[in-house]
C-alpha cells in the first residue's frame, strides 16, 4: 500500500451528500444515524412522535432519502465515493481480500473523532455495501468485508487454525513466532497461494476472531488473558512495565496506564503504589520505584541485599560491593555506606574488604 492516500474527510462528504435532499429527509438520516452534531442515534418511533407521524412514514421517508443520494452523479458533484472505493479495493487487496470491519475502519480513519466514524459507518452502510460483501457478525467472528473472489468458508477454516495455535502455545506470541509456528501447519499453503504478503494475510485473519486479540506488546493471545486484555490494576502494571523495560515510580506506571487507554478506569497513583507492593512479581528497588522480580531483582532491604550478595560472592572490596547493590537497588551511595556501618551484620576486615558478621 505505497501509493499516496488521498485524504477524506467523511463528516464533510455525507454533509455534502445530504445537502441535495429536503430539509425533512435529511433530518431524518441525520437522526437515524447520528450524524452531524447529534450523538446518538434516533429510533423511528422517536422521530415520529417528533413530526407527529408514524415510524412507517418515517421509514419511508429515510428509503426515498437514500434512493436519492444513491442516484447522484458523485463525479459531477465532485463527492469522492470513487476514491474511497479504491481505499476499501487497495486495503482489501492489501490484507488477503478480507478484513474486520474495525481494522478496515482502523486503515480509513485518519482521526479519532466519533463523528468521523459515524459518518464512515454510514457511507460504508449505504454507498459501498453493494461494491463489496459484508458478512455479518457470527458467534466467533467480526463484522467483516470481503472481496466477491474469497472464499469465506476456508478462510474462516485459517483463521480458527491461527486461533488454535495461540491457544496451545499458552501464552502471548509475537507475530514473527507465530508466522514461524504456522510455517508447519498443513494450511500454510493456502495462505502463501494468495498475492497478498503473508504477515497481512494474517494479521487480518487474527483481527476477525472475536476471541484474538493484541496487547501493548504487540502479541497476540486470546482475549480472556490478562495479559491481553488486563482488567486488575496489577495486570496493567505488568505489561506497562514490560514495555518499558527499566524499573519505574509507581507514579509513572499510573500514568502510563491511563495513557495506554486498557479500559475506561482511571488509575490512581496511590492504588497502584499498594498494588505493586502487596503482589510478588514487583520489587521496589529505591523510594517508590518498582521492578519485576523476573529481571533477576531480588526482595529486601539494602541491608539484605548486602548479605546476599556476600554470601554469594564471599568477602568483597567496598567499591564491588557497591557496584553489586546499585545493580539491585536504585539508592545513593551514601545508603549502601550507612548499612554497612551495621556492626551485627557486616566485619570491616584488615585488607578493606567486608564480609558477614559470623
Amino acid at each position: 500500500m505505497s501509493a499516496k492516500i488521498k485524504i477524506i474527510s467523511y463528516s464533510d462528504l455525507v454533509d455534502s451528500l445530504l445537502a441535495n435532499l429536503p430539509n425533512r429527509e435529511r433530518e431524518v438520516l441525520q437522526r437515524r444515524n447520528a450524524l452531524g452534531e447529534i450523538n446518538e442515534a434516533h429510533t423511528l418511533e422517536q422521530i415520529g412522535n417528533d413530526f407527529n407521524i408514524t415510524r412507517e412514514r418515517i421509514r419511508q421517508i429515510e428509503r426515498e432519502g437514500l434512493k436519492k443520494l444513491k442516484g447522484l452523479d458523485y463525479q459531477k458533484l465532485k463527492l469522492p465515493i470513487d476514491d474511497l472505493e479504491t481505499q476499501v479495493a487497495d486495503n482489501l487487496k492489501y490484507y488477503g481480500g478480507l478484513m474486520s470491519e474495525d481494522h478496515l475502519k482502523d486503515k480509513l480513519l485518519k482521526e479519532e473523532k466519533e463523528e468521523e466514524e459515524r459518518a464512515l459507518d454510514f457511507i460504508l452502510a449505504n454507498f459501498l455495501n453493494g461494491k463489496f460483501a459484508r458478512v455479518e457478525a457470527q458467534d466467533d467472528y467480526q463484522i467483516l468485508w470481503k472481496m466477491d473472489s474469497v472464499d469465506l468458508a476456508e478462510t474462516l477454516v485459517i483463521a480458527k487454525a491461527l486461533k488454535d495455535l495461540i491457544e496451545n502455545h499458552g501464552q502471548p506470541i509475537h507475530m514473527e513466532d507465530l508466522m514461524d509456528k504456522f510455517k508447519y501447519h498443513n494450511l500454510y499453503q493456502r495462505v502463501e497461494q494468495l498475492e497478498a504478503e503473508n504477515q497481512a494475510i494474517i494479521e487480518a485473519l487474527l483481527r476477525i476472531n472475536k476471541h484474538v486479540k493484541s496487547n501493548i506488546l504487540k502479541q497476540w493471545g486470546l482475549a480472556i488473558w490478562n495479559t491481553i486484555r488486563p482488567k486488575r490494576m496489577t495486570d496493567k502494571a505488568y505489561l506497562i512495565m514490560l514495555r518499558e523495560k527499566k524499573p519505574l515510580h509507581f507514579a509513572e506506571v499510573a500514568d502510563l496506564i491511563n495513557q495506554a487507554n486498557f479500559d475506561r478506569k482511571k488509575a490512581c497513583p496511590a492504588t497502584v503504589h499498594n498494588e505493586l507492593i502487596l503482589d510478588d512479581k514487583y520489587v521496589l528497588v529505591g523510594r517508590g520505584i518498582y521492578a519485576l522480580k523476573e529481571w533477576g531483582f531480588q526482595a529486601g532491604t539494602v541491608a539484605d541485599i548486602i548479605s546476599q550478595i556476600l554470601q554469594q560472592n564471599g568477602p568483597q572490596e567496598k567499591q564491588d560491593l557497591m557496584e553489586k547493590v546499585l545493580k539491585q537497588r536504585m539508592v545513593q551511595k551514601t545508603t549502601i555506606i550507612l548499612a554497612l556501618m551495621d556492626k551485627n551484620k557486616f566485619n570491616r576486615l584488615e585488607d578493606g574488604r567486608y564480609t558477614l558478621v559470623k
